[in-house]
């Protein structure tokens, strides 16, 4: 899932509508993604919010050590 994230935090866009469109989808998509992991493993809410949270913890560590000061 994490790799689907990275993927759209380089999008660079002329038309600022295309990018809001794009934006929107990937929420779908996530949304999707945690909707049928949440199925497949029988994991609660909260246990599923607290996986993303940890998921984009590791991506601003990630992005910090890439990039210096952020």
């Amino acid at each position: 899932m994490a790799s689907i994230v990275t993927a759209f935090t380089r999008i660079y866009m002329a038309n600022p509508d295309q990018k809001t469109i794009l934006i929107e989808q990937m929420s779908k998509d996530i949304i999707g993604i945690c909707k049928k992991f949440q199925d497949d493993s029988g994991s609660s809410n909260s246990e599923v919010k607290t996986l993303l949270r940890e998921i984009a913890n590791l991506w601003k560590t990630e992005e910090k050590n890439n990039f210096g000061f952020r």
